[in-house]
């Protein structure tokens, strides 16, 4: 069912082939004027004759040449100026859905509230995310005081698992927690893969000059922000010792995960034992990839559409008798 949107999007690729149906116009009107017998003869034979001296079979019946010539002619104009009004997937959808992994490797991430540690349950949702992208570009930075490029945009996933597997607690060389340390590193990469995409950072905290930064990045930026937060909150750690099990940790900064995320525009989401935060995380991801990047995905040529309706109607030239005459 045709709605708004089909009129709105409606248009063709190739407009100038429409000017077709002005000669067909003009030779379906010759036609129509010489398949009028009784308007050739008229001068040559008298009025009250002129009837029963004309062959009946004029060509202006319904279903003959001339009537399909004129349906056939303005069709094929159509089909050749391209109609469109949906786009299709682009051919470097994989290539273009690039995300920037951030991974927090401050001395906080080895707390044990996450078994067996922060970081190394942050690796093992980063594999699943990875391996539900597929081939899709994506980048690796590790940071804490500073922020390091650990894999440029890359869309070989093994060698995503390699260098994940190396990232240890404590390998950069400047103390801290620094999240905002990631931002330019995170442009400069989109910036040269040439497309848009996300930056998802995996922490469990921040500090007071990240929120202010996040803000003044997201007046400038049109990358998503995505922040992971990995380990438990100060009352999660309260249940847990109210049960009797361990909660002695440094608890979840969320409120300030929270702000840098309102900050940059962008999403929190708390890690889960189960996959829901992966499956929020994947859909903001494709999502804000089809925002971003639908105009450049190719329209489709409805032109196609229209071909088995006018190879129908060529069929009826190959019977007996079925011809236009000049």
């Amino acid at each position: 069912m045709l709605d708004g949107s089909f009129l709105a999007q409606f248009h063709f690729l190739r407009p100038s082939w429409l000017l077709l149906m002005l000669p067909f116009a003009v030779l379906s009107m010759i036609q129509w004027r010489r398949s009028d017998l009784g308007r050739q003869w008229a001068p040559v034979i008298a009025s009250h004759l002129l009837p029963a001296m004309i062959v009946p079979g004029s060509q202006r019946r319904l279903f003959s040449p001339l009537w399909v010539s004129i349906v056939l002619g303005p069709l094929v104009a159509f089909a050749v100026a391209g109609p469109s009004w949906q786009r299709g997937e682009s051919p470097f959808a994989q290539d273009a859905a690039a995300l920037i992994i951030a991974i927090d490797l401050s001395t906080s991430m080895n707390e044990s509230d996450l078994q067996p540690s922060r970081l190394q349950r942050a690796r093992d949702k980063v594999l699943k995310l990875a391996e539900a992208r597929g081939d899709a570009y994506t980048a690796l930075i590790a940071y804490a005081g500073s922020a390091h490029t650990v894999l440029p945009l890359s869309d070989d996933s093994n060698m995503l698992l390699h260098y994940l597997d190396a990232l240890k607690v404590g390998m950069l060389p400047r103390r801290g927690k620094a999240p905002e340390e990631v931002l330019p590193i995170a442009e400069r990469l989109l910036a040269e893969q040439g497309h848009g995409g996300s930056l998802l950072i995996v922490t469990d905290g921040a500090n007071n000059q990240s929120v202010p930064a996040f803000a003044a990045w997201a007046e400038n930026s049109d990358t998503q922000l995505l922040v992971w937060g990995m380990g438990k909150t100060q009352e999660q750690l309260d249940r847990d010792a109210a049960r009797g099990l361990a909660a002695r940790a440094q608890p979840l900064q969320e409120s300030q995960l929270k702000a840098i995320s309102d900050a940059g525009k962008g999403y929190y989401e708390a890690v889960s034992v189960d996959d829901r935060d992966l499956r929020n995380l994947t859909r903001r991801i494709n999502r804000h990839y089809q925002l971003s990047e639908d105009s450049a995905r190719p329209w489709i040529d409805g032109g196609i559409y229209f071909l088995p309706p006018i190879m129908l109607l060529f069929l009826l030239w190959f019977r007996a008798g079925w011809v236009l005459r000049w």
